[in-house]
């Protein structure tokens, strides 16, 4: 038939579009703590002594690190390339420092003249001179002898003093002073004596003797002051400088 016209379906309206949101990775907050961690432990890293700080943020910069890593490689996290520098950085902390205590280590065997063959019989008891040695013994570096300790002249502050007197041989392969070698300390009522200033020195007392070097095997006289609390006794004793544990020491109690 001319003229149909076949009915229109009604056009059913379209919902709107959601727009597709990707979820946004976080930066990795290890990668970020790793890195101020490795910094940090590298510029201490050349420090001495303070170094030692500086290996633990290099320890702690690495295990953050490794976590931001970690992280990163399962696409939890981005920040691969901050994750890596904060693990050079770590390592790098770690590394100077080792390389830093090796060398001082190495400058004060150096300085204090103690042989490569001394050095490697530190760990022989038998070698090692240890305990308390009464008046006057042997030390790693030097023998030494406490030969008096006398009632002397009042300090600048007028406070009585007592002068103690050393005789020690230097048992190293360098020329070397007292000063640098020894500790020499003086206790009364076990508390550690201050040294004694003079505003006039005492007979024979010499001011710089502790300083003055001798050669390898020479003998050496050394007079060093202290300022005394009271009227008791006191104890000298002498150690190596650089023996923390003071496993020898030549000790002895005089009445002043």
């Amino acid at each position: 038939m001319s003229g149909y016209i076949a009915p229109q379906q009604p056009i059913q309206p379209q919902p709107p579009l959601q727009p597709v949101y990707q979820e946004e990775k976080g930066l990795t907050v290890c990668g970020i703590v790793g890195v101020v961690f490795g910094a940090l432990g590298f510029v201490l890293s050349f420090i001495p002594i303070i170094n030692n700080i500086a290996a633990i943020f290099g320890f702690i910069g690495v295990i953050l690190a490794i976590v931001a890593l970690v992280g990163t490689f399962r696409g939890k996290k981005r920040g691969k390339a901050l994750a890596i520098v904060a693990a050079v950085l770590s390592v790098l902390a770690i590394v100077i420092t080792l390389a830093m205590q090796s060398a001082a280590s190495k400058a004060i065997d150096e300085a204090t003249g103690v042989s490569n063959s001394q050095s490697s019989a530190k760990g022989s008891a038998k070698n090692q001179p240890k305990g308390d040695q009464d008046m006057e013994g042997d030390l790693r570096t030097m023998h030494v002898k406490i030969v008096s300790a006398v009632r002397s002249n009042n300090d600048y502050n007028n406070q009585p003093t007592v002068l103690v007197t050393f005789e020690w041989t230097n048992n190293t392969d360098k020329n070397n002073s007292f000063a640098v070698l020894a500790s020499p300390q003086v206790f009364q009522n076990g508390q550690a004596l201050d040294t004694a200033i003079y505003s006039e020195n005492p007979a024979g007392y010499d001011s710089n003797s502790d300083f003055a070097e001798v050669q390898p095997g020479a003998t050496g006289t050394v007079t060093i002051g202290y300022t005394l609390k009271d009227d008791s006794e006191v104890t000298v004793d002498v150690t190596d400088l650089f023996d923390l544990n003071d496993s020898a020491k030549v000790v002895h109690k005089f009445t002043v």
